[in-house]
């Protein structure tokens, strides 16, 4: 086994040792869908902002999974947090016989593959919910992949900068905020105050779900693909900065 597969395993590894966590992201995904999409679906039946999409209930459910996969992602970063400030094992880390550089790319993708092997579930969900031919699936799979490198880059970059848990749990929580309510994750831009809509533009939230819910019609919008395509390489790259930085002493 290669030097960088062995650091993704280890991740790997100790990331699904905790099964119960797992499940728990699964079971959050589905009440985000089942309270969420069903009870609002309810609400706006009247509604025909989201007529192309079916209902409601389908219009938000791309949006339950990547809620999950900002979890998921920041699980990553804290993973690195923990290493370097409770457990301080990232010095024994260091010695082991591979490149400090190969290591926080290792690190990096690891971090990526876990969110979206994670999500994995959610997002089978989802493409039973929208027909998906498989192509189609896999194309879902690709958008998931491309959210978590982006956010998966910004939780260590976050990790790499927290000196105490409380600072981290607050960039993870105003992130998340950011995420969640500052995109067309809930509502299309249309209806979203003029501030919002405008921020809305530029969150990868936006691009990601847009993406998703795209394919329910068959189309796969480069336009969107390639902005979160780029996001994600350039917030890898900042986490990969930050993070080699923690490993100068």
């Amino acid at each position: 086994m290669s030097k960088p597969a062995q650091v993704i395993e280890r991740d790997f590894r100790i990331f699904f040792a905790d099964r119960f966590l797992l499940v728990i992201m699964f079971v959050n995904f589905m009440i985000d869908l089942g309270v969420s999409g069903l009870s609002l679906s309810t609400m706006l039946k009247g509604s025909t902002l989201f007529t192309q999409y079916g209902s409601y209930f389908l219009y938000i459910a791309p949006g339950a999974n990547l809620i999950t996969a900002t979890v998921a992602s920041f699980q990553s970063g804290r993973d690195v947090w923990r290493e370097r400030i409770i457990h301080d094992t990232q010095s024994y880390l260091l010695t082991l016989p591979f490149g400090k550089s190969r290591f926080a790319f290792s690190r990096l993708f690891s971090g990526m593959i876990r969110t979206t092997v994670t999500t994995l579930p959610g997002t089978i969900v989802i493409a039973v919910l929208y027909r998906l031919s498989f192509p189609l699936a896999m194309m879902g799979v690709l958008v998931m992949l491309l959210y978590s490198g982006a956010v998966c880059g910004l939780s260590v970059v976050a990790a790499s900068l927290a000196s105490s848990l409380e600072l981290f749990t607050t960039v993870r929580s105003t992130t998340q905020v950011y995420l969640s309510f500052f995109s067309t994750q809930f509502y299309p831009a249309s209806i979203l105050p003029p501030a919002v809509s405008f921020l809305s533009n530029f969150n990868p939230m936006t691009w990601a779900v847009e993406a998703f819910r795209d394919l329910q019609a068959g189309t796969v919008d480069v336009t969107l693909l390639a902005p979160l395509g780029g996001l994600s390489i350039a917030l890898l790259a900042t986490g990969y900065v930050f993070y080699r930085r923690t490993m100068e002493y």
